[in-house]
């Protein structure tokens, strides 16, 4: 039992360090693709501010993606692994 509840604890905290890991990965890539690539290059501060406005929008509209997928899936695994067993054998 204990080296049951520590493995699902491992396997949790796992799960959000990858999502950590791949929200910060996608960050980049979108730094990349459009403040160094478009808004640097074109030597203007207005097109600068767009493109960090529009590198914002990005990383929150993926990390509030990520976040909304990964609570529903925790809490349909919680639905189906708890409440499922205690009527259903």
């Amino acid at each position: 039992w204990i080296i049951w509840c520590t493995i699902s604890n491992t396997a949790s905290y796992l799960r959000l360090w990858a999502l950590s890991l791949a929200h910060a990965q996608l960050s980049e890539v979108f730094w990349e693709k459009t403040v160094v690539e478009v808004g640097l290059e074109s030597k203007s501060a207005v097109m600068l501010f767009v493109t960090i406005s529009a590198w914002s929008c990005f990383t929150f509209g993926v990390l509030m993606g990520m976040e909304s997928l990964s609570a529903f899936l925790h809490a349909l695994r919680l639905h189906w692994v708890e409440f499922m067993n205690k009527f259903y054998h």
